[in-house]
């Protein structure tokens, strides 16, 4: 699991990259019922391997999770510390739970 310190920079970083801003809220939890018929729900959290996060892909340990204009999930090999973090539609969240 990442420091606070490595996750406010990893915030900066996409934020950068993607030129929106990051709302400084730490997700844990996200539920998604993807508008797209080849995704099944999802249940993402920080710290758990999860499948699915694009299609045929295979399951990867969520990083950290941000909420920009789109919710931006960082595995390993996406978005942390290189690379595209997975994105998913606001409007297809159907659970967000915050870090305590």
């Amino acid at each position: 699991m990442l420091s606070i310190e490595e996750i406010d920079e990893l915030r900066h970083k996409l934020a950068t990259s993607f030129e929106v801003n990051i709302r400084p809220r730490r997700i844990k939890v996200l539920k998604i019922n993807s508008s797209y018929h080849w995704q099944p729900p999802l249940y993402i959290e920080v710290g758990k391997r999860c499948a699915n996060l694009a299609q045929n892909s295979p399951p990867e340990e969520v990083i950290a999770i941000f909420e920009a204009t789109t919710f931006m999930v960082c595995t390993p090999g996406h978005g942390y510390p290189d690379g595209l973090p997975y994105l998913f539609a606001k409007e297809d969240a159907h659970l967000v739970v915050e870090m305590d």
